[in-house]
């Protein structure tokens, strides 16, 4: 089963176009072509459906091969561009290729035609795949270049966690060795209630370090956590209370 082979033909002749159709046909392909001769028309081909190749005269009346090399630069698409032309020079053939054709043949050598044409259409395939791998390897990359932004975030986020949990490190150690600070000065005061104390031989007061005489019960409140409770012993009570005694004996009535 052949192939359709879809040709827009940039030609004013319509016998020289028919020339073509039957060189592609003869190659063993279905051919279906749309014959068109202005900037107009082609642009308003290439947009009105899908081609495989574009042939075209190099010199016509009104509208050349190169007008025809740009309307389709201007449409964006990729097709195989070959210049069938019956009168052009190598130097004019160089300056086709230099502009962007891929090809030229002369109308006297159109045996050429399909090979120009097959060959063609698998370089346009594999400027596809080249394409379609470009923007993988781009959307791959873009991916990639997120992912980095997005661990990138989560180190930073983590970074600045681990700083502020350093952070209250540091304070409760700082806070730790205030206590431990506290606890031994607290220790230390203790120890000194342990040594010798200047106490009134009378009143039974105590002299603290500054020189000031203190009430017992207040000394010691102020360096322990001593709480004292009021009662009378019992030589203080028959010395205060001595009618509460008996005198047979030291038991309060």
């Amino acid at each position: 089963m052949s192939k359709t082979l879809r040709v827009l033909i940039v030609e004013d002749s319509e016998d020289d176009a028919l020339l073509i159709t039957r060189e592609v046909l003869r190659g063993g392909y279905e051919s279906a072509s749309e014959l068109v001769e202005t900037s107009e028309t082609m642009m308003a081909a290439l947009k009105r459906q899908k081609w495989d190749v574009v042939i075209s005269d190099y010199v016509m009346p009104r509208f050349g091969g190169l007008e025809a090399l740009d309307v389709l630069k201007q449409s964006g698409l990729d097709l195989p561009f070959i210049i069938v032309s019956g009168n052009i020079g190598e130097d004019i053939a160089v300056e086709a290729m230099k502009a962007g054709a891929h090809d030229y043949i002369l109308k006297g050598n159109l045996a050429r035609l399909v090979p120009a044409i097959e060959r063609e259409l698998r370089e346009a395939e594999m400027r596809q795949q080249r394409r379609m791998a470009d923007e993988a390897l781009k959307r791959a990359y873009e991916g990639l270049e997120m992912k980095v932004k997005e661990r990138t975030t989560e180190l930073v986020e983590t970074n600045e966690a681990l700083k502020e949990e350093i952070r209250q490190r540091k304070l409760a150690e700082r806070e730790r060795e205030k206590l431990i600070t506290e606890l031994q000065n607290a220790l230390a005061t203790v120890k000194s209630l342990r040594g010798l104390l200047p106490i009134c031989a009378a009143c039974k007061k105590i002299r603290d370090d500054k020189g000031y005489w203190n009430q017992i019960e207040e000394y010691i409140r102020k360096h322990s956590e001593v709480e004292f409770s009021h009662g009378i012993c019992p030589d203080c009570a028959k010395r205060l209370y001595p009618e509460f005694f008996k005198e047979e004996g030291d038991h309060f009535k």
